[in-house]
């Protein structure tokens, strides 16, 4: 040993509602997954809250969309409720940042709905993590 200090985790923030993307994109189950993509496309996005009129039902990804587009009989629609993780995987808008990664990790999925009094409040990827901890280690250094 040369008398180095060990390396430690870098501190995130601690709330994942401050890293949440907003605003929130979201359908209704019923609606076509091409029209679904559309929606995906025009708003930049990768991932959509699939929504009820009472609460948060699913969460649906691109790729969800493009498989289940490419698996119909040409001319069937294919709704988004078929093709969405149910029950949607979430997190809560006060946990930590470690929670939601291990979240993640369990769910085995790459976003979570963040959810504040049984609503949406934004949507937490794989790749808010990373600018979170990235941005993080970049300042302390």
């Amino acid at each position: 040993m040369t008398g180095e200090q060990p390396i430690e985790a870098p501190s995130v923030r601690s709330e994942v509602i401050d890293l949440a993307s907003t605003p929130i994109v979201a359908v209704h189950g019923d609606i076509d997954a091409m029209a679904a993509l559309q929606e995906m496309y025009r708003n930049g996005v990768h991932h959509l809250a699939v929504a009820s009129t009472t609460a948060p039902t699913g969460l649906v990804t691109a790729i969800d969309l493009l498989f289940g587009i490419a698996g119909r009989i040409p001319g069937e629609p294919v709704s988004v409720d078929s093709l969405c993780r149910r029950p949607a995987p979430q997190v809560a808008a006060e946990d930590s940042v470690a929670i939601a990664a291990h979240r993640m990790i369990e769910e085995h999925t790459d976003a979570l709905l963040v959810i504040s009094h049984g609503e949406i409040r934004g949507v937490l990827t794989a790749v808010d993590l990373v600018r979170a901890i990235a941005g993080n280690v970049h300042h302390s250094t």
